[in-house]
């Protein structure tokens, strides 16, 4: 292991050095003061790995030790970064902490502040960031072609909302077709009361209506109904991680059923990026359920983006049809932005900005930034 020492006048300086000598991953052993300020003992975190003469057991645990002190020189240096980043180029910060607030993510957000123009002042800034976000976030418009004709399902997680957004679309289907033309199917014999809820519906429609006792059934169904010009399918939520849902997304492929991804848009960031990451490749859109819950929907927005997966529609309560709604995407940006100038006890105040900044620096590391954001 070498070890490297550092004289300057202060911690921030001799950081400073260690980093660009060894590294951002540099570690700190120690440090102490010295007659021209302080001295700063480091290391380069490969040399670390260097297999030591100490017991495997005592150099895990100095390992351990090291990788603990790594980890809170980087959050030191991020948040170093983050003050004179301030300083340097205020209108880039301004955007971090402008999507941050209003839900969006880092990787996101890192990118697009990377890409600012520069010379902006503050409303410059703030006008550019909505163009942007409105340029990415791909919406389909008007009464498109999903409900033209051919066989459509909808997917999600469970409690995404998806029985109650078909009732909607079913509702819309009528008005355009007939009864005659569509026919609903219950694809979910997990849920108790899924069939009764969508016979109801269909039965208020007046259109056909079947519930399977399998999801083996389906393909012998949509064979029965193929003199239909629509068929929408509900199909059972599944947690993402759940082994039953690949088969079943490849199930519904094999039968040439487009699949629609129902994302509930006040569900934590997370959540709905593992929604979007398992459901959503392959499909042909998204539906944003439970929009009037979410507090902070920048979180949807910025998966949307990111997935790059067109928007169909907004569902915005319970009222059927009228809570489905075309999407805007000028609408959404402004009202996502708007969420993160509520003053919740989640809020992030200004002390908070350099400690939050080092947890997303260490958290973006392995993260590479998006190359296809306009």
């Amino acid at each position: 292991m070498g070890v490297h020492r550092f004289v300057a006048a202060n911690a921030r300086a001799a950081l400073e050095r260690v980093r660009r000598e060894l590294g951002d991953d540099a570690v700190v052993l120690a440090s102490r003061p010295h007659a021209d300020g302080i001295e700063v003992l480091a290391s380069a975190y490969g040399e670390l790995a260097q297999p030591a003469p100490e017991p495997v057991t005592g150099g895990s645990r100095i390992l351990r030790e090291l990788a603990n002190l790594r980890a809170l020189v980087q959050n030191q240096l991020a948040g170093f970064a983050w003050s004179s980043a301030r300083r340097r180029d205020p209108q880039r910060v301004l955007v971090l902490q402008t999507l941050f607030a209003a839900g969006f993510g880092s990787q996101l957000a890192r990118t697009l502040a990377a890409r600012l123009p520069r010379g902006l002042d503050a409303d410059a800034v703030a006008r550019w960031l909505r163009q942007v976000l409105i340029r990415n976030l791909a919406v389909l418009d008007g009464e498109h072609e999903l409900l033209a004709a051919g066989r459509l399902a909808l997917v999600g997680p469970t409690g995404a909302g998806k029985t109650t957004t078909l009732a909607k679309l079913a509702q819309r289907a009528v008005a355009r077709h007939g009864t005659a033309a569509l026919a609903l199917v219950c694809a979910d014999p997990y849920r108790i009361g899924a069939a009764a809820q969508l016979r109801i519906y269909a039965e208020r429609l007046g259109v056909e209506f079947c519930a399977l006792d399998d999801v083996a059934e389906l393909g012998s169904r949509l064979s029965a109904l193929a003199g239909k010009r629509l068929v929408l399918v509900d199909t059972a939520g599944f947690n993402p991680d759940d082994a039953r849902v690949a088969p079943g997304l490849a199930a519904l492929d094999a039968l040439a059923v487009r699949r629609v991804l129902v994302v509930p848009a006040n569900a934590q960031a997370a959540a709905i990026d593992r929604a979007l990451t398992t459901f959503g490749g392959g499909a042909a859109a998204a539906i944003l359920g439970k929009w009037d819950e979410a507090v902070q929907p920048g979180a949807a927005l910025d998966g949307l983006i990111r997935h790059r997966l067109p928007l169909a529609w907004v569902s915005s309560g319970q009222r059927v049809p009228e809570d489905l709604h075309a999407p805007n995407a000028a609408y959404l940006v402004d009202r996502a932005l708007k969420g993160g100038r509520l003053d919740t006890p989640y809020a992030l105040r200004e002390a908070d900005w350099p400690l939050f900044a080092g947890v997303e620096a260490a958290r973006d590391a392995q993260v590479a930034p998006l190359a296809d954001v306009r």
